[in-house]
């Protein structure tokens, strides 16, 4: 080992030479067992070229590994070995009491501060993610030796895969980590593989191709003889599938007119990665299925993706049932990663009503509710003969009542930033919860979007599914984030109807760039959610990483909670309101 004062040169020299080649989406060998760079990497095959790494340059690694939205936010280490065995925990402690030595070295003060210098470094090891051969998980709790079982066929089997979600200023952390993987590895008799060289190249999309098993009617299977299903149940298909990608019927048919023969219906590929995102695989998906065609304009339409066109017009409410049946459906509770910080307070008021699938016989308790006839006319019968009453009789023990259930409504606005960061997939993850909530609750949902220098109320309290899905339709990110706007505007909405334990989801992915009474736009924000005092309001806040320091005292005034996530997925963005919607049912 070297001496600390050259450790940390090193360092910074490491941390700069990466922030060139990983800024330019190039992979970086560090000494001879260690690859970095922003994307997955593959072997090439041994037969072939021994010890030679590919990085795949279209694929990013925090979407492929972590399945991240936003991409770049994670840096990929891995250190390769010979055929043993490497305990997680040993490469946990390793790189945990180097980062700890580190930072000491960095800061000598920092040896009369060590509740200090173990914040920052248990801050640090909750963004590292390791797996080898013997386990993974977050490198904290593998250093307290909480081991998730490796499952065959992950990365990590003759190699240390580590993910860090790391930024330009973290880039020397990469050297002290790899020196620490070498270490534990060799510390584990097991011996270190030479990389010979790098390379460099795109791997073909993994997305489910789903042109290749869907029997339209005017497709043909070369040498296949199985009778065909419906035209309508196949075409239904097709339609839920891309209802996963762009969200209810009028959207895909607002998709669909961007290849139009008629050149004034179309919109460009910019247009369309706004609003949805990287729609380049549903392209090849209907080309494959003969219903697009390359023509000297772009592509378009074909006569049977026009006729499929018609079909989804006409058939409309049908397939917007199915539609509805898909996104009533809840993510596994396994699928999202999100921490909590600061708590609401508000105590929540419950309805009561009546559960006619359920009776209760209990002659002690007085009920005021509804009396259930056939139950009590049945116990009755049976007591009176063991009761030897000569005549039928009705007594207090054999009256039966429905039982009572009662519930939590919760009446929610989503405040949604649409500025041009939010744009594609996480535009879609937005709009997605909020039909989900409308779907699966009894309650009211409201939706109000801010960007550019205002914001406006998108879509007022409603359980209309068809004026929900219509507002959502007109949401197009773009521009700045004048979030001290949203919240009045929201706020204001809130106040002009009746709601029942009012909810305010804030989602934002930035901090706010546009003033509303002032010249600071953060200050203003911050005002404007101390309005949410003093009112029966709940507020939570979900934002990225990156911004918690202000987000955390945006909420700290408004009273409410923030949620952390790694990106703003649907499957997070659900299982967060369902978890905030399950504590305010607790706070009765």
């Amino acid at each position: 080992m070297q001496s600390g004062q050259s450790n940390i040169s090193n360092a910074t020299t490491v941390g700069n030479y990466l922030s060139l080649y990983l800024g330019q989406d190039q992979g970086v060998r560090l000494g001879e067992s260690t690859v970095v760079s922003r994307k997955a990497h593959t072997r090439m095959p041994e037969k072939r070229i021994k010890g030679q790494i590919k990085i795949l340059t279209n694929r990013d690694a925090g979407k492929t590994y972590l399945d991240f939205v936003d991409l770049d936010q994670v840096i990929h280490i891995d250190v390769y070995h010979k055929p043993g065995d490497i305990d997680p925990c040993d490469v946990a402690k390793s790189i945990f009491w180097s980062l700890d030595q580190h930072l000491l070295t960095e800061d000598p003060q920092l040896k009369y501060a060590e509740d200090e210098r173990f914040r920052l470094v248990v801050a640090c090891a909750n963004k590292i993610f390791v797996t080898t051969n013997g386990g993974k998980g977050v490198l904290y709790d593998l250093f307290q030796e909480k081991i998730k079982p490796y499952s065959e066929g992950e990365e990590g089997w003759d190699h240390v895969h580590i993910l860090a979600r790391f930024n330009r200023d973290d880039y020397p952390l990469i050297y002290v980590i790899s020196e620490a993987v070498e270490a534990a590895i060799l510390g584990s008799d097991v011996t270190l593989a030479k990389v010979r060289n790098i390379s460099h190249g795109k791997q073909k999309k993994t997305e489910e191709n789903f042109a290749g098993y869907m029997k339209l009617p005017w497709k043909k299977f070369k040498g296949q003889n199985a009778s065909q299903l419906p035209s309508k149940e196949n075409v239904n298909q097709l339609v839920l599938k891309l209802a996963e990608k762009f969200g209810g019927v009028e959207e895909i048919e607002e998709w669909m007119e961007c290849y139009s023969t008629n050149i004034f219906k179309r919109k460009g590929a910019e247009y369309q990665k706004k609003k949805w995102g990287d729609v380049e695989h549903y392209v090849e998906q209907l080309e494959e299925l003969g219903l697009m065609k390359q023509g000297p304009a772009g592509r378009k339409l074909t006569k049977r993706g026009i006729k499929l066109h018609e079909y989804i017009i006409q058939h409309q409410c049908e397939l917007e049932t199915e539609i509805r049946r898909n996104m009533r459906k809840m993510p596994g509770g396994g699928a999202s990663r999100f921490r909590k910080l600061g708590s609401t307070e508000h105590k929540s008021t419950h309805l009561e009503f009546t559960n006619y699938n359920r009776t209760i016989n209990n002659s002690d308790k007085n009920w005021s509710g509804n009396l259930a006839v056939p139950e009590t006319i049945i116990q009755a019968k049976k007591n009176s003969f063991l009761r030897g009453d000569q005549i039928f009789t009705l007594q207090k023990e054999d009256l039966h009542f429905y039982d009572k259930k009662s519930y939590v409504p919760v009446d929610i606005c989503l405040l949604i930033d649409a500025s041009g960061s939010m744009a594609g997939d996480k535009r879609q993850a937005a709009c997605f919860l909020a039909e989900h909530l409308l779907l699966t609750g009894k309650e009211k949902v409201a939706v109000v979007t801010f960007q550019e220098h205002s914001s406006r109320v998108v879509v007022p309290f409603t359980r209309n599914q068809k004026l929900l899905t219509r507002g959502l339709s007109t949401i197009n990110p773009a521009g700045l984030t004048p979030l001290a706007s949203g919240i009045v505007t929201a706020l204001e909405l809130m106040q002009a109807n009746r709601l029942r334990n009012p909810l305010l989801v804030l989602i934002t992915d930035g901090i706010p760039n546009v003033p509303l009474w002032t010249m600071d736009a953060k200050a203003d924000a911050i005002t404007a959610a101390g309005q949410l005092e003093g009112t029966k309001i709940s507020f939570i806040c979900i934002g990225v990483e990156s911004n918690r320091i202000y987000l955390e005292k945006l909420c700290n005034r408004a009273g409410g909670a923030l949620y952390m996530v790694d990106d703003l997925n649907k499957d997070n963005l659900i299982n967060i309101v369902r978890y905030e919607k399950k504590n305010m049912a607790h706070n009765f």
